[in-house]
Formats: structure tokens, C-alpha cells, sequence
């Protein structure tokens, strides 16, 4: 049995970060023991790394709950875990989309000359562009 911080030092996270998912129902309240101190099992280290590894894939906590309720089930969730996986990559695809547009739009700001700005204008640069001027 491991207490809460060798646990967290196993895993590389806060012991606030455990007591949060126990709170949340993601990881089965723990038994204490006579000193009062939170003790767990491989079990609990091993889905605490599930939850760490998935978070690094940008999986998000709500969609990991179900994930793990499957588990519980007796399930394995790799066909959940794929859809999760496609519906992140088109994400990620469109967000690289919108970033290279910025990219794009930015460059051409700075290529452009600083005119001497009319009485209302606060910058130009990003006034006329917006305007077309």
C-alpha cells in the first residue's frame, strides 16, 4: 500500500490532484489507514497514469470519466478512445488552419509601410486593413 504523495511522485502529479479525482468519482475512495493517512494500491496507480497519459492527449476529464466507467464494466474503451482520437485530430487540423491564416495576416502587417495616422485613427496598420484601406 502507497500513501498519497508516493502515489503523486509515481505518477507526477499533485496529491490535490488525487484527492480531486477521488472527489470526482474517477478514482475509488481510498481506505485510510490507522494514522489516518490515504493509502492506495497498483490499481489506483496504474488508472492514475491512464488519466495522466490521456490528459496528454489532450482528453479531457469528462471524456475520460466514461472511458473509465467502461473499464470498470469489465470494458476495454480503445474504439471510444479512437473516436476521442479523430474527433481531436480534426480539431487540432482546424485550429493549424486558423493559426497559419493568422500567420499569414500577421506577415503582411508587418510588411506594411507606418503611415502617419488621420486625427481619429489610433493605428492604421489594423484601422485601414480592417477598413480595406
Amino acid at each position: 500500500m502507497l500513501t498519497i504523495g508516493k502515489v503523486a511522485r509515481r505518477v507526477g502529479i499533485r496529491p490535490s490532484a488525487i484527492r480531486y479525482y477521488e472527489r470526482q468519482g474517477m478514482l475509488q475512495p481510498t481506505m485510510r489507514g490507522a494514522n489516518g493517512y490515504r493509502t492506495y494500491n497498483d490499481a489506483a496507480v496504474k488508472l492514475l497514469l491512464f488519466v495522466k497519459r490521456a490528459q496528454s492527449l489532450g482528453i479531457t476529464l469528462k471524456e475520460i470519466r466514461p472511458l473509465l466507467n467502461l473499464a470498470t464494466q469489465g470494458q476495454q474503451p480503445c474504439s471510444h478512445v479512437k473516436q476521442l482520437a479523430r474527433n481531436h485530430l480534426r480539431e487540432i487540423d482546424n485550429k493549424i488552419r486558423e493559426l497559419q491564416g493568422l500567420r499569414k495576416q500577421l506577415r503582411a502587417l508587418l510588411r506594411r509601410k507606418v503611415s502617419r495616422p488621420h486625427a481619429n485613427e489610433i493605428c492604421p496598420m489594423i484601422e485601414r486593413r480592417a477598413t480595406g484601406s
